[in-house]
């Protein structure tokens, strides 16, 4: 028996660095998350049908930059031909007609959602173009190096590369002198390194870098070494500064600096590695590790001066000082991570 066929179209309309996504609210698929859009009618374009199902879905109007990509998906019982254009909001706001929630995404949370299939296949792309890297170099890092991540501690997931990347290409923006598609190809490959230990995880890193024969595909061996040196370069604790400004917007990305965060992490780390110890040893590691990495005096070091960093290191300082506030940070984080 021949498999029906549909065929649709899908808006992936962009704001401020962000993707809007709908939240379905019947169906199979109830709960899950798709780009709106609907299906083509007779005699419909698929630009006329995404122009009619935008204004019916969310009384809006848009305009069609291009399209992204054709995505042929089997579900069960059907056949799917999705058109997925990326579009802009032609000013005005957007209502919910027909779905019961929406987000505007980012790159770092696009992956916080769960997709309808078809749709999942586009995030790749989207990444791209939320990054304004190389399309084909995002579905290589998307689908064959940020997964790895998945099997790290619970500090440097895939979440951690994906904060990374973003942080070092909001960095790269200020230098325009340097390659987006080098700096995020580092950003992404910066701790993989961790599958063999943590201790020298930025040169495993960097031997990953030199080896990964696909790089070729879109960076010179010169290159190559340039992103492999910026991985080596970034660990806080390394004795020399970064050989590059891939290196220090690299090194700059990772430092993540956000005072509860951090506590967390140190905490995170802590109890993955040294599950054993009591609650007061895992206290007293976090204190140490505080203030040998981010004090007066650690060794943590701040290279690109536009990054934010410096502020919140300033705040976590104060918090370090004030032993009573920097307590009640760690049982909070302490106490999440053991329910």
């Amino acid at each position: 028996m021949k498999m029906k066929r549909i065929e649709v179209v899908a808006a992936v309309i962009r704001r401020d660095g962000s993707a809007f996504a709908t939240q379905r609210g019947y169906g199979d698929f109830k709960d899950w998350w798709e780009f709106p859009g609907g299906k083509m009618e007779a005699g419909e374009s698929p630009e006329e049908a995404l122009r009619r199902e935008i204004h019916e879905e969310l009384s809006a109007e848009i305009s069609i930059e291009r399209l992204l990509d054709t995505v042929e998906w089997d579900y069960p019982e059907f056949h799917l031909t999705l058109h997925c254009f990326l579009c802009t909001l032609d000013g005005g706001k957007l209502h919910l007609l027909e779905h019961e929630a929406a987000r505007w995404l980012s790159y770092e949370d696009l992956h916080d959602v769960r997709w309808l299939p078809a749709d999942n296949g586009l995030l790749p792309l989207i990444s791209a173009d939320l990054l304004e890297v190389n399309p084909e170099l995002a579905g290589f890092i998307e689908t064959e190096i940020i997964p790895r991540y998945a099997s790290f501690d619970k500090a440097h997931r895939e979440d951690h590369a994906r904060a990374v990347v973003r942080r070092a290409l909001a960095l790269a923006a200020h230098y325009p002198e340097v390659s987006r598609n080098m700096v995020y190809a580092a950003a992404a490959c910066h701790d993989l390194g961790l599958a063999a230990d943590r201790a020298t995880h930025h040169l495993h890193s960097g031997s990953i870098i030199r080896n990964m024969e696909q790089l070729g595909r879109w960076f010179s061996q010169e290159e190559i070494e340039t992103i492999a040196q910026a991985a080596e370069d970034h660990r806080a604790s390394s004795d020399h500064e970064p050989r590059s400004m891939y290196g220090r917007i690299v090194a700059e990305a990772d430092r993540l600096i956000d005072p509860v965060r951090i506590i967390r992490r140190t905490v995170q780390f802590g109890l993955s590695h040294y599950p054993e110890l009591p609650k007061e040893s895992h206290w007293e590691r976090t204190l140490e590790h505080l203030h040998e990495k981010y004090d007066y005096g650690g060794y943590l070091k701040l290279w690109i001066p536009e990054s934010p960093n410096a502020a919140k290191l300033e705040e976590l300082r104060r918090i370090i000082a004030d032993k009573a506030e920097l307590r009640s940070v760690f049982e909070q984080a302490y106490n999440d991570e053991i329910q």
